[in-house]
């Protein structure tokens, strides 16, 4: 991270601790404009120097020192009235990102039409739908948790969406149904590795075109809501890195690369392939009781991403303004598609080039093996924590998380140089590891 991204961080705390002396959500004298806003201020530690814990994608994370960058966030939004029928919501958000900075950006801008009673249409910039609280994600606030599992929610890079959502609910019996069909594009930087062989590396940019999705959702009476949701798109995954890699194979065919090795570097690149994601979800709050479960599945045609499957199961109990919760949660992989080529014809290489290809050799063998390292997602986690409720709109959190994580796979974490992993033996990703994470976090809204 440069100097002056460091600096910067001190302005994004204070943008949090300002927030705290802001009044309740404001409306204009007319009722047509309404602002309101929420915040975190987390800190984070682990047990581990090796790797950094963050939310997957983000350019940096905690580890034995304390950070603040996996949930700190402050965001403002605004909704304007037009007509009886007719509005327009912005929501701009400042959070840790890929390439280690605060920036505020639009999450959200949208205009929405009550067509009729029940039916809404949305045009604009709006939260990606593929999970059971994706509207409310970021609201620390508004989740039991520190944050949304990540075993369940890393598995997609991806937080808003350009398009269109056509949603229409109605009462049946004790139950309000909502269908949702939404159609759209998405982008994001995402950061799998913040250096390579001590060289900084630029994020990889992930898009999803032409996505097109269904959400059914039914909430009963009883404190009982299901979701339903599957949406399926184009992929394409960039990098520079990766760019590099496959054109440094192309060059050392000419000293010998064999066209299969050349292949495997190619099977880095994922350009409009065919994805999905499928997910099922339960919540459940009445009575003190919170329970909230989740199973996903994430699917790949072709291309470095890998199919994935996750799962989360959470319980809680209040306790006056308490709640204490745990929760056990995994992700494994299912379908790595495709797995780093075994460079049998390096040696031809080095004879043909009397070793002097061997630096760049090396280079291409440590960050093929790299990238594909970070599709080896699966690992699990068991969790507690409890939640305080000090008054309307604040609320302290503490949590404790022991993550598990098998041989051969580098679970959600962040290595922060893939290359040297490769080079010094995979100590992290080719051995088996626990690491425990605590973390204590500030929820406000305003």
């Amino acid at each position: 991270m440069s100097d002056n991204k460091l600096r910067r961080l001190p302005l994004a705390a204070a943008a949090l601790l300002v927030c705290f002396g802001a009044q309740a959500d404001y409306t204009s004298p007319d009722g047509k404009f309404r602002m309101s806003g929420f915040g975190t201020l987390g800190v984070a530690k682990t047990n581990n120097d090796e790797v950094k814990f963050n939310y997957p994608g983000q350019g940096g994370g905690a580890s034995k020192d304390y950070s603040i960058h996996p949930d700190s966030k402050v965001a403002i939004q605004g909704t304007q009235t037009f007509t009886n029928t007719v509005s327009a919501t912005a929501q701009i958000m400042t959070k840790y990102d890929a390439e280690g900075d605060y920036i505020p950006k639009f999450e959200w801008a949208f205009a929405k039409w009550q067509a009729m009673p029940g039916l809404n249409i949305r045009a604009g910039r709006m939260g990606a739908p593929y999970f059971m609280i994706s509207d409310f994600r970021d609201v620390g606030y508004a989740n039991t948790p520190v944050r949304p599992n990540l075993d369940v929610y890393g598995q997609v890079p991806v937080s808003s969406f350009d398009g269109v959502d056509v949603s229409y609910q109605f009462n049946l019996g004790s139950a309000t149904l909502t269908s949702t069909l939404w159609t759209g594009n998405s982008k994001a930087d995402f950061a799998n590795t913040l250096t390579s062989a001590g060289t900084p590396t630029d994020p990889v940019s992930v898009e999803i075109k032409r996505t097109v999705g269904l959400n059914l959702l039914a909430e009963f009476d009883n404190g009982l809501s299901i979701r339903f949701g599957h949406a399926g798109g184009k992929l394409t995954v960039g990098s520079p890195t990766t760019n590099s890699l496959i054109a440094a194979a192309q060059q050392l065919g000419a000293f010998g690369l064999s066209a299969e090795d050349q292949a495997g570097v190619g099977s880095l690149l994922t350009r409009d392939s065919k994805a999905s994601f499928t997910g099922i979800g339960l919540a459940y709050d009445q009575n003190d009781i919170v329970l909230a479960t989740e199973f996903t599945k994430r699917k790949n045609e072709r291309g470095i991403v890998a199919d994935t499957t996750g799962w989360y199961f959470m319980g809680g109990y209040r306790l006056g303004s308490f709640l204490p919760y745990v929760s056990w949660s995994r992700v494994k992989v299912d379908d790595s598609n495709g797995a780093a080529p075994s460079f049998a014809s390096a040696g031809t290489v080095l004879t043909n080039t009397g070793g002097a290809a061997a630096p760049a050799l090396q280079q291409l063998i440590g960050g093929t093996t790299a990238s594909f390292n970070t599709q080896k997602l699966t690992q699990r986690t068991i969790s507690a924590g409890v939640r305080w409720d000090v008054a309307s709109g604040f609320a302290l959190k503490a949590q404790f998380d022991h993550v598990r994580k098998p041989a051969n796979s580098a679970g959600m974490f962040l290595v922060p140089d893939a290359a040297v992993e490769v080079a010094t033996g995979q100590q992290f990703v080719g051995n088996r590891k626990n690491v425990n994470v605590v973390t204590l976090s500030v929820d406000f809204v305003f």
